[in-house]
């Protein structure tokens, strides 16, 4: 597989730190816990990734989602990272998808599991993460940034 054009060259990292939050690559070894903030925030989430997604997701389906992102990651087409925070907890889920077909544009999505603090992390990691990418990519890279803070 060869890596999008826009990333051939950028090594993005598999681990990182926006403020109190880690970002780690999101893989198949990840499938229990992200299974479970999956459907323990399907209100959340739902019509964010297109329909009612994530609902009906089985176990198996979402590892197979998670296998897919790792392999994007590694190949250098897309990107999938955990977010934690400082005691490690799973938060929510941070990606950065390059147009396909062509160059200078993409999307960045994350969304905040299904607590009460849910909007304050979006709002507090959104600013960190909308940063970071804009630091990393070119000035005249269109970014469209989506989020789970209209549910």
């Amino acid at each position: 597989m060869k890596p999008h054009p826009d990333f051939e060259v950028l090594d993005m990292p598999k681990a990182m730190t926006l403020g109190t939050y880690h970002l780690g690559m999101l893989t198949g070894a990840n499938v229990e816990e992200d299974f479970d903030a999956v459907i323990q925030s399907t209100p959340v989430l739902q019509g964010l990734f297109g329909d009612a997604w994530p609902e009906g997701l089985t176990l198996e389906e979402n590892l197979t989602d998670l296998h897919w992102h790792h392999r994007e990651f590694t190949s250098k087409r897309s990107f999938a990272w955990i977010i934690r925070d400082t005691a490690g907890t799973y938060l929510g889920c941070a990606y950065l998808y390059p147009a396909i077909g062509k160059r200078g544009a993409g999307d960045a999505v994350y969304w905040m599991t299904d607590t009460p603090d849910r909007l304050a992390h979006l709002a507090t990691f959104g600013t960190l993460y909308e940063d970071w990418l804009k630091g990393l990519l070119s000035p005249s890279y269109a970014l469209d940034v989506t989020n789970n803070g209209s549910a």
